[in-house]
């Protein structure tokens, strides 16, 4: 915790948007609500954690007690989109920023990112852009932009569910040969 003070209020005339997971770090689904509050009231830099966080009960106290500025669930951590969509509520009530997490989510956890991160209230910033890899992956779904991003925004296709349908025959394409049978 000093070392996180040290830091942070070294980094303050940098102005940064938030630094992630000072004292819990990647997968880490617990919260040290009271340690994280006293790193964030000994500075300006924005706090942020949550990304390996699951379902709402854990960020109850993170968010009650402001022991963070920004909040930052996983949608495939926290338990889909409306655990999601709940935290975020709860933050906003709480003066809690959100910017959902998602980087190693895929294309589907694009499209759920999209189609929730457009209902959030104010205290959305933005979210961790989940790239494809292998490339490839963007072939597997139908639905989505030519260009996803443009300007650094993204509009949100109004197609139903989460946007985007799966390409079976494209996935199949991409199976390894004992896996041929996959999706028989």
């Amino acid at each position: 915790m000093p070392d996180a003070i040290r830091l942070l209020r070294a980094l303050e005339p940098l102005n940064l948007m938030w630094v992630e997971d000072l004292l819990t770090g990647d997968y880490v689904p617990w919260v040290h609500a009271d340690q994280y509050r006293e790193v964030t009231v000994a500075t300006s830099t924005p706090t942020h954690t949550g990304e390996q966080i699951y379902l709402r009960q854990n960020f109850k106290d993170l968010i009650s007690t402001q022991a963070v500025r920004v909040v930052g669930p996983d949608p495939c951590d926290v338990g889909g989109i409306a655990e999601l969509k709940w935290v975020a509520e709860y933050a906003d009530l709480h003066g809690v920023q959100i910017a959902p997490h998602g980087v190693l989510d895929g294309v589907f956890g694009l499209a759920a990112l999209v189609q929730v991160c457009a209902t959030l209230p104010d205290n959305f910033i933005a979210f961790e852009y989940p790239v494809a890899k292998p490339d490839w992956w963007y072939s597997i779904v139908t639905g989505l932009p030519e260009r996803i991003v443009v300007d650094g925004f993204i509009d949100v296709w109004d197609r139903p569910g989460l946007g985007v349908d799966f390409d079976r025959d494209a996935a199949a394409a991409h199976l390894a040969p004992e896996d041929e049978d996959f999706f028989a």
